[in-house]
């Protein structure tokens, strides 16, 4: 693959062991061996560090004056260990009407269900498309996904998550049978993924979860306080609800598409213990075919709607609230005027 000796992108994938500094006012990442690849500051929106990628002082002070988001990434890209953001006051209005919002149990209900249907949905839409397409075996998969979409409505919260469990496995059942050979894929196995399709797929959510962190916290959401996916310290929890009705389209379909069509070989991954990864020479390619499946999918406008499907949601439920306060207001007795 050529290498660019300057880019402007919004999106940079650094690929360690190297280091990121500035020369001229413009970001420089250096590997060794390798031709220097200058990025502009001034196109850039996110920063994707993989490995042992050192950011110089100077480096630092670019990214922070430009506001662009780094996220810090395992070799593999299959756990952010951190990121780099900007905080502004002015956001924290929209993160207070979330706290209130999310402190009635029925609103938060409410929303899990939204998330849960619409996943659902995604792997229905997934599904019939690919009995369509010579999959006949896809009927049992489907009728199961119809019949746990039916048992979401008005379902208790517990009871949603549980509907949200069987319909993934109900799916990755169906995913198994999708891929052609060489491919195998019997089960989701996260830590570490034990074969290579389990290990394209943490790449490929990491990626979409650190994408949709960065879209929360842009819009001033809190990040860590979800519905689906109830509070745990050091789980962006809101993050993983809004990225649920996109890992079929931006990923799961994508896993198939580079596999059946042999944009990907065995080859391309090595195993380490019991797990595997791609191999350094593959992952840069595999990560500029994701980017284009994430344009060409619009992927980002979707993530963009849910963002702005929950803040009206969030609103109109502070709606809801003040007049039910309200209303309470003027049925209390005079003395408490």
């Amino acid at each position: 693959m050529r290498r660019l000796t300057q880019v402007a992108t919004p999106i940079a994938h650094l690929v360690g062991p190297g280091s990121l500094a500035v020369t001229n006012g413009q970001l420089v990442y250096r590997q060794r061996g390798q031709e220097s690849l200058r990025l502009q500051p001034e196109s850039l929106r996110q920063v994707y560090c993989y490995g042992a990628v050192g950011v110089s002082e100077e480096a630092f002070v670019v990214l922070c004056h430009h506001g662009i988001e780094v996220a810090f990434l395992t070799p593999a890209g299959t756990r952010c260990k951190g990121r780099l953001v900007q905080s502004e006051s002015s956001r924290t209005g929209l993160r207070r009407l979330q706290h209130r919002v999310f402190a009635d149990e029925e609103r938060v209900r409410q929303w899990a269900e939204v998330i849960v249907v619409a996943k659902i949905d995604s792997q229905l839409a997934a599904a019939r498309h690919y009995q369509r397409h010579g999959l006949p075996n896809a009927g049992p998969s489907i009728d199961g996904l119809e019949a746990i979409r039916k048992r979401c409505r008005g379902a208790m919260l517990e009871s949603l998550r549980g509907y949200e469990g069987t319909a993934t496995a109900t799916w990755f059942g169906l995913l198994g049978q999708v891929l052609k050979e060489p491919w195998q894929f019997r089960e989701r196995v996260r830590r570490p993924p034990t074969d290579p399709i389990n290990a394209l797929l943490s790449l490929a959510y990491t990626l979409v979860l650190n994408r949709t962190v960065a879209r929360c916290e842009a819009a001033g959401l809190e990040v860590n306080l979800g519905a689906l996916h109830d509070y745990r310290p050091g789980r962006p929890s809101l993050a993983c609800d809004l990225m649920e009705p996109l890992r079929v389209p931006a990923v799961d379909r994508w896993v198939v598409m580079l596999c059946n069509q042999r944009g990907i070989t065995p080859e391309d991954f090595v195993q380490e213990g019991a797990g595997f990864r791609l191999h350094p020479d593959s992952f840069g390619r595999i990560l500029w075919e994701w980017e284009k499946h994430w344009q060409k999918a619009k992927q980002e406008a979707e993530l963009d709607g849910w963002v702005e499907r929950l803040e009206s949601w969030l609103r109109q439920g502070d709606q809801t609230v003040s007049e039910s306060s309200a209303e309470g207001s003027r049925g209390r007795p005079d003395e408490d005027l």
